[in-house]
């Protein structure tokens, strides 16, 4: 990868690291039905110039979008909100790289190298090890509720990700039509499809603008780019890097000290990273199947 799409991997998984802190924040307020109606919404709104609601796209992508819009988004935010411990969803989404690995070896055939295998298990190994390090019980529903978001989002990014039929921009603006229905409906039957105003502050507002905005929309964004241009398994491996800078994220807003265990799983993380990219693979070219 090129050093400054490098840079732009590393902004985007620090961005996921707070991400955890704001989902957390707004779910204070909203159910995650609601939170996650509430982004669909907001991202059709700002996508609206680049959605083109006549304009037919390959039905692949129509299911890509509704798995990650509808599905993906819907159990994180059920997984964070039925416990209390961040740690049990943090663990869990560090399965979405070799999830992707695996996935992409099995539908698009990359050519994955035995020194990137290896990379991705020692960084996957410092991931897990970071997000565990913490004093908190695991939740069994929220690891299962977060496996299966982190499965639907990695297979739904490949898909949308290796098609250049549809641009990013526009792709996002599907990801959120087609799940405004289905989201809706689910908010509607939990209960208001949005929460209060009067119990919204000004932190509630903000954690919702980063949570939508700038991680879901533009981190997305930068994901769905990125594998366009180099095989899933040089691009996914930065995503290992996201619960470090979640636990640097809660020692900064819960004024918790720095473990040593935190810089040492940062340390094996890098590593692994470092050493899966400095490999380099045979084919770096792959061709979408529609």
């Amino acid at each position: 990868m090129k050093p400054s799409h490098i840079l732009l991997m590393l902004l985007t998984v620090l961005v996921w690291g707070f991400n955890f802190v704001a989902i957390r924040v707004v779910l204070e307020v909203f159910s995650p039905e609601q939170m996650v109606f509430a982004r669909s919404v907001l991202t059709l709104a700002i996508l609206l110039p680049w959605w083109k609601p006549f304009e037919r796209i390959p039905w692949q992508l129509t299911v890509a979008a509704l798995v990650i819009g509808t599905g993906a988004f819907y159990l994180l935010y059920q997984a964070i909100n039925m416990t209390e411990s961040l740690t049990t969803v943090a663990v869990a989404t560090q399965l979405m790289p070799p999830l992707s690995a695996m996935l992409a070896l099995v539908f698009y055939h990359e050519r994955i190298s035995p020194r990137k295998w290896l990379g991705i298990l020692i960084a996957t190994i410092g991931a897990v090890y970071v997000a565990g390090v913490t004093k908190s019980h695991l939740s069994l529903g929220a690891f299962g509720l977060t496996v299966a978001s982190a499965l639907l989002y990695a297979a739904g990014s490949i898909v949308i990700g290796k098609s250049k039929s549809v641009g990013v921009l526009r792709m996002l603006a599907w990801i959120s039509a087609v799940s405004v229905l289905p989201l809706g409906l689910m908010a509607a039957a939990s209960g208001p499809l949005f929460p209060d105003p009067k119990l919204l502050q000004v932190h509630h507002w903000l954690a919702l603008v980063f949570a939508v905005v700038v991680s879901a929309l533009l981190g997305t964004a930068v994901l769905f780019s990125l594998y366009r241009r180099y095989p899933v398994s040089e691009v996914a491996p930065w995503i290992l890097l996201t619960p470090f800078f979640a636990g640097l994220f809660s020692i900064l807003v819960y004024d918790e000290s720095i473990s040593n265990s935190l810089l040492l799983g940062g340390a094996v993380i890098l590593s692994g990273v470092w050493f899966q990219q400095s490999g380099q693979d045979a084919s770096r070219k792959n061709t979408p199947p529609f």
